[in-house]
């Protein structure tokens, strides 16, 4: 019996480290009040969210019980809270599992592998579970005792507030465990923090699709919903066997439906026995290590041979390391996902607005405003610039005795980042208005304004890229342990792009909005052609210029700081 209680409390004490560890601080930590006084002070105001959310489902039962029935209500309700149950374990088991570091520390401390893996579920499941028992119990309980719900009902409430997302969170606990044991490619963490973002992107459309398909709907839409729910919630074995005691009696159906919820806790429970230490302990950063840069891979003759041989050494230096194509290459072709997608899928109002064909002017001031939105985000979600001299780390002393010219190291390194961030900015800009002239956005005759986009979407990306080089240039950070930490690098250019990126995509929204008004039939014809030709062809002139010396001058410069950095 004493050695139990000492395993207990040996695991109750690791999930307090795990949490703090992963963030997630327990209740109290860093309160003006004692921890115990917090921690009662933070179970008594759930206890009082509780009891508004009852008082609140009491007190609409009759207003809308002719629409939705108990029974649709508990099936729907069980089904939301198994799957985002699921959806949030996904992200947390990943992390305390897989992509902590803590491991190679837990298992040499007096801690059993059970005893490890049992706290680190326990802090992956804690906020479902607390978020499901809440919500069950309050919404289920408040609309059922207004209506007379039977002993059963209650019982079979609290159970299930406990059971589905204990489910839930076993069902992505064994999902997960399978998936990283047979795919061992997502065993690096660097491909599973970014799987990681592609599914919370995937659920943001999610997201925002069906909210949008209900945020015009009136009632019967969402008793309609509440129907397909409920439907939906009877081809879960255990949900519908506990609905079936809840509102038939029959015990058979209670046990068939904690039978089922046992099955799949011990399967994940079997799974994480079998295959996830070995998984989790092959989990490391693959990337050059610090690799030596040779004379051989930097063979060259001419001047012209000498950059070329230099960039192909930059791009294999990059391609073979996971960190750097996730952070230089993925989010490079990302954000477009990331930052404009759920704008135009939110805000269709502003588009369908717009009057089509747009006339040159209009078109022409979009393409800018899209060249310039494309340069920022390509950039700011770029770290290859930002990096470029740091990612070398303890080889540029090496570098630095090799007979090349370090103008030409630099331009190897412009000339790839300036290769990436095009590729996710002007190429961008180009399909965008091939897809416009299809759809009949910008007419032929108009499509010009496209390499009008495509130009000054360039021209940013050479000043940006060389600003970057340049500071990175003056104090490269050398001294790093691995490439997932260099990688995180960013300068304050890339936050800046990213502020001056959201601005840029409001004034779009902002200009397609007010142009019918600018320059519609109603508008004042007067000089605005020649203020938005002439403004256009000012832009160009100067981001050219601008262009011009500020790569002039970052290679001169970046070439001379780097020679001279100790």
């Amino acid at each position: 019996m004493e050695s139990k209680i000492t395993g207990l409390s040996k695991v109750r004490k690791l999930i307090t480290v795990l949490q703090k560890c992963s963030g997630k601080a327990s209740v109290g930590d860093g309160a003006l009040i004692s921890p115990k006084a917090a921690k009662l002070l933070a179970n008594i105001g759930m206890l009082v969210l509780t009891g508004i959310l009852a008082f609140a489902a009491y007190y609409i039962q009759p207003k809308i019980s002719l629409f939705i029935s108990l029974e649709s209500l508990a099936k729907s309700l069980m089904l939301i809270l198994l799957f985002l149950s699921f959806i949030l374990a996904v992200k947390d088991l990943v992390t305390v599992l897989y992509t902590a570091d803590d491991l190679p520390l837990l298992l040499p401390m007096p801690f059993s592998p059970n005893q490890i893996v049992m706290a680190k579920l326990s802090v992956a499941a804690r906020f479902p579970v607390i978020l499901s028992f809440m919500l069950m119990n309050s919404v289920c309980l408040g609309y059922g005792i207004r209506q007379g719900a039977g002993a059963t009902f209650i019982i079979g409430t609290v159970i299930s507030s406990i059971l589905i997302p204990v489910t839930g969170i076993a069902l992505a606990t064994l999902l997960i465990v399978i998936i990283f044991r047979v795919f061992g490619f997502i065993r690096n963490r660097d491909v599973t923090v970014a799987l990681g973002g592609i599914f919370t992107l995937v659920m943001i459309g999610v997201y925002i699709f069906v909210s949008k398909k209900f945020q015009k709907g009136d009632s019967s839409q969402a008793v309609e919903a509440f129907s397909a729910l409920a439907m939906a919630a009877m081809a879960v074995p255990n949900i519908a066997y506990m609905s079936w005691f809840m509102f038939g009696g029959n015990i058979l159906d209670l046990l068939i439906s904690v039978g089922i919820s046992a099955a799949v806790i011990i399967l994940s429970f079997l799974a994480v026995r079998l295959f996830y230490l070995s998984a989790a302990l092959a989990m490391q950063n693959s990337g050059t290590n610090n690799k030596a840069v040779t004379k051989a891979a930097l063979a060259g003759s001419g001047k012209a041979d000498a950059v070329k041989a230099l960039t192909i050494y930059e791009a294999k230096n990059t391609r073979r390391n996971p960190a750097y194509l996730i952070y230089g290459f993925a989010m490079t072709f990302l954000w477009p996902a990331l930052m404009i997608l759920p704008i135009l899928l939110d805000n269709n109002s502003i588009v369908d607005s717009v009057s089509l064909p747009l006339d040159l002017k209009t078109a022409l001031i979009c393409a800018l405003l899209l060249g310039i939105i494309g340069s920022l985000f390509a950039c700011a979600f770029n770290i290859l610039p930002a990096t470029a001299f740091s990612r070398e780390g303890n080889t540029f002393s090496i570098v630095k005795t090799l007979p090349i010219d370090f103008q030409d190291y630099y331009k190897s390194k412009r000339n790839y980042a300036m290769r990436i961030c095009s590729l996710g900015s002007v190429l961008y800009i180009i399909i965008i208005g091939i897809v416009g002239v299809v759809l009949g956005v910008i007419t032929i005759a108009n499509s010009w304004v496209i390499l009008a986009g495509a130009l000054v979407c360039f021209l940013l990306n050479l000043i940006l890229v060389n600003c970057m080089l340049l500071k990175n240039a003056k104090k490269p950070y050398l001294t790093w342990d691995t490439e997932t930490e260099i990688s995180r690098k960013l300068c304050w250019i890339n936050i800046l792009c990213v502020i001056i990126g959201i601005v840029a995509i409001g004034a779009f929204f902002v200009f397609i909005v007010f142009s019918p008004m600018l320059f519609g039939p109603g508008a004042a014809s007067g000089k605005e052609s020649l203020i938005v030709f002439g403004g256009s062809a000012g832009l160009v002139a100067v981001l050219f210029a601008a262009a011009f010396l500020v790569n002039h001058y970052a290679v001169k410069k970046g070439a001379d700081k780097l020679l001279k950095y100790e």
